[in-house]
């Protein structure tokens, strides 16, 4: 199977756009009506271009009955491929399009979503000063954005100082130095105090994934203050945890801003003090690039913050 896949792969190029587009949509459906519905021609011309694609690849793609319709073992793995041919179809399309009418650069960012702030006004500054700039925006979870850095996918990313490798590859800057706080239900607001952090561990905690950075703050903050939070819940989100809190389901311990950013009516937040609360955000970037827009986006970025730490 492995050798058809490889066939299959080479001739891609060479395949009519529309038929990959009905054979994605098919995958999704699993139904011909649907399909023809949604790119408004008739069901027997679905089929026709789902057999001339089969014919030309030379397998078969679909599983066809009076009953279902589902995708061979072929069908599954090219699908991988066509995702992501499509993907890069539909992205080279936007960029040549904003070249067209002006787009002159073009930047990738990721950024942790208590950074948020901070990326907004490098971003309003950014369109004020260059707005033929497209930026594209991922705000990540803490696994995420490591795992991008890891495999380059970001041209800058706003994240904790300690996700960004100490190597030839990223250099950063500090921009802001803010604290975690204690996220509570305002329906027990009044019962926490934080000189006295058994308040604290009466309740029940949602957290973050324990695999992450976030998370070993977390656990060394509850250490240094003698408790043993009862974790309920883990999320792969922040704003989850936020949510939760909100529903009163439990206690939680995240970086302020958060409180900020997902403002929920029934959320009070308590500063915690001491230096291991403290949470380090840099901006962070990749050596090697040298293009225009890239060096006009770090120049806006450091001149709003490098000097205001």
């Amino acid at each position: 199977m492995s050798v058809i896949i490889s066939d299959m792969v080479k001739g891609v190029m060479g395949l009519d756009m529309l038929r990959l587009n009905l054979f994605a949509s098919l995958a999704r459906t699993l139904n011909f009506s649907r399909t023809a519905e949604q790119y408004f021609i008739t069901q027997p011309a679905v089929s026709h271009h789902i057999k001339k694609l089969e014919a030309e690849l030379g397998v078969k793609l679909i599983n066809r009955s009076s009953h279902e319709v589902s995708l061979t073992a072929e069908g599954e793995e090219f699908l991988s491929y066509i995702s992501q041919i499509l993907e890069i179809s539909s992205t080279a399309e936007n960029r040549i399009q904003n070249m067209a009418k002006g787009q002159l650069g073009h930047i990738r960012i990721a950024a942790l979503s208590y950074a948020s702030y901070q990326l907004c006004n490098c971003l309003s500054k950014l369109y004020e000063m260059h707005p033929h700039i497209q930026a594209d925006i991922d705000l990540l979870e803490g696994a995420e954005l490591i795992r991008s850095l890891q495999q380059g996918d970001h041209d800058f990313y706003f994240a904790a100082r300690p996700m960004i490798p100490d190597n030839d590859e990223y250099s950063h800057e500090i921009i802001h130095r803010g604290r975690l706080e204690v996220f509570v239900n305002k329906n027990i607001a009044d019962t926490i105090d934080l000189n006295d952090w058994s308040t604290v561990e009466m309740y029940p905690f949602v957290s973050v994934p324990q695999s992450g950075i976030l998370a070993s703050q977390i656990r060394l903050i509850c250490k240094n203050r003698d408790i043993k939070p009862r974790i309920i819940n883990y999320y792969n989100r922040a704003e989850s945890v936020v949510l939760s809190v909100n529903a009163g389901i439990g206690v939680a311990i995240l970086p302020g801003e958060l409180g900020y950013l997902y403002q929920r009516p029934d959320v009070i937040t308590f500063p915690i003090s001491g230096k291991d609360a403290e949470i380090t955000t840099v901006f962070a970037w990749k050596k090697d690039i040298k293009a225009t827009a890239f060096k006009i986006f770090k120049e806006v970025v450091l001149s709003l913050y490098k000097e205001s730490l």
